[in-house]
């Protein structure tokens, strides 16, 4: 806006509000089968700026022209403050991004304007019939203390009541990131159950937080079954979601296929919601993820619901297998190609001799051969919590440690490649590594641990924490010798680490590893995801 104001161009934003959407929008989402629309304003929409914001308005018009179409075209709206004075939180989603996240604090939220704003609008629209919904913010930030947010939603839903929307409008409560069953009794506790027709609105969003990118997809799913189960317990509605995946889920298999598998679990889920659900959102540049028309175009939004195998939450989770099946016994076997990925579900990558963590994919770049140390006997069986190994990499270099603390993929005595590998759960129960097992990585001679930092990796500490976790993946080696086969049993991982072997032996501890070009080769050859489709049938 201040871009704008400073070159006298606000007529390209009046420009943008009366041609990005039409009536022809909401025609197309009834004909789409969609009974509602949930209409995000800004309270400047309402009220205009407040003195020192950037914001236009009041346009109170375009909310007029928004519900008029709505009516026309058999739709029902949500209204929804989507951005109040002061702001409800430091994000861009309520109008106005600080950061660091510091330079707000909740206080700066002026409720009583906020009140202010709905009541105007609950006045204006309690007449209209279209209009069944309304939401009193935005995602309020988790800092908000629980009693202070319940208590203006106590007040707010009096304000709107007050101006004549009846109890036929149902009154919108935002609950975001935080445990919905411990606002729900504060909430009861507050309101002393004095409300008529409320709801608690949530967001289910798959793709932001580190702990939604290391998610397999089989995880995603069972997550969405746990959304499900809330329903049957509380008043909701999900104001929004999308087809986004995180990271780790969408590299896992087709992307088409793993989004439209997603999207059926999160309809039949979300169908179960008291209040339903809205896509966020209509109409993106974003692609079909965020984009309901072009996904709805493009039948990623069609099928039956998946039936999900049971399981009890014990043990490997049987979906696991189904979705990203593994070949021959699950032991990681020396001689075997495996990816690390990180606690943030990016796996660790080479490029010449910068070690990383940026993508979710393993490809090449992220591929090791586990081999035993210079100092270890034996080159075959299983790789076992306790074993000191070396990682080679798809260059023909080991990762390794330096003094300072660097990891790095490049030759030098002041390298160490010798890393012991600890089960993260019990480390020193000497048991056998399996396939996504959770270890540590530590280096034999500093007693430093492996640990990724955004995309950065790096042995920093002698600690044991979150950011030290990674997780061993088994991959399929390509035998070059077989036209575009894999090795697929441990006795050929066991002949191929042979052809090392002789060079590891003369190596020291500290030297790195010279690799037989044959052997380079295969590594450089290995493929980067596992050919294997896999679906649930619904």
């Amino acid at each position: 806006m201040e871009f704008l104001r400073s070159r006298q161009a606000l007529h390209v934003l009046h420009r943008h509000r009366e041609t990005f959407l039409s009536k022809q929008d909401f025609q197309a989402i009834h004909d789409m089968g969609l009974n509602s629309v949930r209409v995000p304003f800004g309270y400047w929409v309402v009220l205009g700026p407040s003195a020192g914001e950037p914001y236009e308005g009041p346009a109170l018009d375009m909310l007029d022209k928004a519900v008029q179409w709505a009516e026309e075209c058999h739709l029902e709206v949500l209204l929804d403050l989507h951005g109040c004075p002061g702001g409800e939180s430091a994000d861009a989603p309520c109008g106005h991004r600080q950061r660091p996240e510091s330079k707000w604090v909740w206080q700066q939220w002026r409720r009583l304007e906020t009140l202010k704003a709905l009541e105007v609008v609950a006045r204006r629209y309690r007449d209209r019939k279209c209009v069944t919904g309304i939401a009193v913010c935005n995602e309020p930030s988790r800092l908000i203390p629980a009693e202070i947010l319940a208590s203006f939603y106590d007040e707010a839903v009096d304000v709107v009541r007050a101006a004549g929307m009846t109890d036929r409008v149902t009154v919108v409560l935002p609950v975001f990131q935080r445990c919905l069953r411990t606002f729900e009794a504060l909430w009861r506790q507050i309101s002393k159950g004095r409300h008529r027709n409320t709801c608690f609105d949530v967001h289910h969003y798959h793709c932001f937080e580190d702990a939604w990118n290391r998610m397999t997809l089989a995880e995603h799913l069972r997550a969405v079954e746990d959304h499900g189960r809330e329903f049957q317990e509380f008043p909701l509605v999900v104001g929004e979601w999308s087809l986004a995946l995180g990271g780790r889920a969408a590299s896992a298999m087709c992307p088409r296929e793993a989004m439209n598998l997603f999207a059926r679990a999160q309809l039949n889920a979300y169908s179960q919601a008291s209040h339903g659900w809205f896509f966020w959102n209509w109409r993106d540049g974003a692609g079909p993820a965020w984009d309901f028309r072009s996904s709805f175009l493009q039948g990623l939004l069609e099928g039956a619901a998946p039936i999900l195998p049971t399981w009890n939450g014990l043990g490997e989770d049987p979906l696991e297998r189904l979705l990203e099946p593994t070949v021959g016994d699950p032991y990681v076997r020396y001689g075997h190609a495996v990816c690390l990925r990180s606690w943030n579900g990016r796996c660790v990558d080479v490029e010449k001799s910068k070690v990383s963590a940026r993508w979710f994919e393993g490809g090449d770049w992220q591929t090791f051969l586990i081999c035993p140390a210079a100092s270890s006997a034996g080159c075959s069986g299983a790789v076992r919590d306790g074993d000191v190994v070396r990682l080679l990499a798809h260059s023909g270099v080991s990762l390794g440690v330096s003094t300072s603390g660097k990891v790095l993929c490049r030759p030098g005595r002041s390298i160490n490649c010798e890393l012991t590998v600890l089960l993260k759960a019990n480390p020193g129960c000497h048991r056998q590594l399996r396939h996504k097992d959770q270890i540590y990585l530590q280096c034999r001679t500093s007693g430093r641990v492996l640990d990724v930092e955004g995309s950065r990796v790096a042995a920093r500490f002698q600690h044991f924490g979150e950011w030290q976790s990674l997780s061993i993946e088994r991959k399929l080696l390509r035998d070059a010798n077989s036209k575009g086969g894999f090795m697929e049993d441990s006795m050929q991982s066991s002949d191929f680490l042979e052809e090392v072997m002789p060079s590891l032996k003369r190596s020291a501890a500290v030297a790195d590893l010279v690799v037989p070009s044959p052997v380079r080769t295969r590594l450089t050859g290995s493929q980067a995801r596992v050919g294997l489709a896999a679906k649930v049938e619904g």
